[in-house]
């Protein structure tokens, strides 16, 4: 038995369903309406506290653009998906899995068997360890890392994972941040017959996060592979061979895994840091005909139950972007370097400290496996400080290395002073101090030098002519620290030829020193109350009217425990001879000061010994009139 419907019902459903529909339709466009108000709402709030600075609102609104133009808006899409029961996900995820990987590969030239996506840099460390430790051992594993590995990181990861530990591999006397091949493979024999431990892992740098220095990653992986142990790699020239335009079936990343920050290397906010498995795995998730799940992957668990929004940002790129707009960031960044580098060999007495060694220049064979090119590796970050050619030129100085420290704290305040899109960075380390033998000095202290990294900044705003004004004042301001090194070398000599001046030993002083003027009737070794005050009031006068048309002076205090003294002190100077028309400004000024206050001393004199004079007249009479 069959039920019929009459032409009004059909007619009346037809009508719900129209009006349903436009119901829906409605609720939709007032949805979109109502997300376009909010948005747009909170980034002006937001933007209201920047209307002062136009310079912050459009560096803001650029990287903003950049990530919806590269990326959109996906937040949707994770949400979606994170709503969906596992076993959907787990149908779905390996289509998208398998895209990925495809594209990472045809990108980076890297050849993987898994990929993983982490919002946070300890959770890849986490999961690496996770997937690579061997259940069946109750002892610790040993993580070897190099010097400069991130101490807050080890912290979170031990907290985490209590049966690990980590063991620092010293650096070279060159490069602190660089493993020692031999010390390496000592500590990893040592820790064979270890009881309450064993080798486990080796994470290694291949541009390491300060000086972008890279590890032997071809002879640490012999290394770990003869001792069955994993090899982890981190840096940021792992992603630069993208930038190769081919390389050969056979080349690979010589390690065991390794992550890359796509966020740094793309100029793209808020994406993930892939982590890439090379090492061949078992149980690889297929999809067959009817696209049913047939097989497991062991890293699978982890890509189930991270936040989706990770790898759909990487797939949303994946469908938008060329190769070539996703690469331009980390492509202008390696010019900019090298560009930097180039011009700066040009300058005396700058040296570039993240230089490869004298012997051997970088290449990609330095960390891949197989036909590997012969060309060079990138330079990530420069690093460099000013430094005299020979250090005969220090050798009248006591604290030399200090002074040529204290010379570097000035250059880079200059630079960055003058150049704020530069980012430049100021480093320590007691590897950046000069050498004064091939002996080295346990005690030496840590100098300063610059560091440049275009890579790290979201916004590519330093263009060709930017880098051209960069390099030239780079080389203005040598010029004047070789004038005013050599001035200070100088200054007690030429400060001894003027009669009235006296030199002030100045240790934390990058300018030329400090003179003191002293009057012609005051003897310099028999100061007094007295005779400080009329110092201190001539060196003062001396700083006002000097400063007032040239800031090379300043006045200074020196403190002992009798008295305080005032002094000159002379700033930076253009050029050698620079040094005797400050000197002269000084000692002219000086006359003229003692010539004016012994003036205003002689009228007060005359002042005093008339107003002397009259109360005695005053004083006369009044006794002649009581006479």
């Amino acid at each position: 038995m069959t039920s019929e419907t009459s032409p009004k019902e059909q007619n009346d459903q037809i009508t719900k369903n129209d009006t349903s529909l436009l119901s829906n339709m409605f609720d939709a466009d007032q949805s979109i309406e109502l997300n376009i108000r909010i948005r747009n709402n909170f980034m002006s709030y937001c933007f209201s506290f920047l209307q002062d600075n136009e310079e912050t609102h459009q560096c803001v609104q650029s990287v903003w653009n950049k990530y919806l133009q590269c990326v959109g808006d996906i937040a949707i899409l994770a949400a979606f998906f994170d709503a969906l029961p596992v076993h959907v996900k787990a149908s779905v995820l390996p289509k998208y899995q398998t895209e990925i990987v495809q594209w990472c590969e045809n990108l980076f030239h890297i050849n993987c068997n898994a990929l993983l996506c982490s919002t946070y840099y300890s959770e890849t460390f986490q999961r690496v360890i996770r997937y690579a430790s061997k259940s069946n051992q109750l002892k610790k594993g040993i993580i070897y890392i190099p010097i400069d590995f991130d101490p807050n990181l080890k912290i979170d990861l031990t907290a985490s994972l209590p049966n690990i530990k980590f063991e620092h591999i010293s650096n070279n006397v060159s490069y602190e941040d660089l493993i020692d091949i031999n010390q390496l493979e000592e500590f990893i024999q040592r820790d064979l017959n270890d009881t309450q431990s064993y080798p486990f892992m080796v994470i290694a740098n291949a541009g390491s996060s300060l000086l972008g220095h890279c590890d032997q990653l071809t002879r640490i992986n012999k290394i770990c592979g003869h001792y069955n142990i994993w090899l982890h790699v981190i840096g940021d020239l792992l992603g630069s061979m993208a930038l190769l335009p081919s390389i050969k079936d056979n080349v690979n990343i010589n390690c065991d895994s390794l992550t890359i920050d796509i966020m740094k290397l793309f100029g793209i906010q808020n994406l993930p840091y892939l982590t890439f498995f090379l090492q061949p795995t078992t149980g690889v998730k297929q999809i067959d005909d009817n696209k049913t799940l047939v097989t497991t992957h062991p890293l699978y668990d982890f890509i189930l139950h991270s936040p989706s929004i990770s790898f759909l940002s990487v797939w949303s790129i994946s469908q938008r972007c060329s190769h070539d707009t996703i690469l331009s960031h980390m492509k202008q960044s390696f010019d900019l370097t090298n560009l930097l580098i180039k011009n700066l060999k040009d300058i005396k007495r700058l040296r570039i400290l993240n230089e490869d060694n004298d012997q051997e220049v970088y290449t990609y064979q330095r960390i891949c496996s197989g036909d590997a090119s012969n060309q060079s590796l990138p330079k990530p970050v420069v690093i460099f400080r000013y430094e005299p050619d020979d250090l005969s030129e220090l050798a009248t100085m006591g604290d030399s290395n200090g002074y040529i420290d204290l010379l570097n704290l000035w250059l880079f305040d200059k630079l960055s002073q003058q150049y704020p899109k530069m980012n430049l960075e100021l480093l320590k380390s007691v590897h950046f101090q000069i050498l004064k033998s091939d002996n080295i000095d346990l005690n030496q202290t840590a100098a300063h030098a610059i560091r440049f990294a275009p890579l790290e900044h979201l916004l590519d705003n330093i263009d060709p002519n930017d880098m051209q004004s960069f390099i030239e004042d780079i080389q203005c301001y040598t010029e004047i620290l070789l004038a005013t090194m050599n001035g200070r070398k100088n200054l007690a000599s030429i400060v001894s030829k003027y009669e009235n001046l006296i030199c002030i030993p100045m240790p934390q002083w990058a300018g030329v020193g400090a003179v003191r003027y002293i009057p012609n009737m005051i003897n310099p070794s028999e100061t007094n109350q007295p005779s400080t005050a009329e110092i201190n009031t001539i060196q003062a006068e001396l700083a006002r009217q000097l400063q007032s048309n040239d800031s090379a002076f300043s006045l200074g205090v020196e403190a002992d425990e009798h008295d305080s003294m005032f002094y000159l002190r002379l700033g930076m100077i253009r050029k050698s001879e620079d040094l005797d028309v400050l000197l002269q400004k000084v000692l002219n000024a000086g006359k003229e000061t003692e010539a004016s206050l012994k003036y205003v001393e002689d009228m007060a004199e005359k002042i005093r010994t008339g107003i002397e004079k009259v109360q005695r007249d005053l004083k006369n009479e009044d006794l002649q009139l009581l006479a």
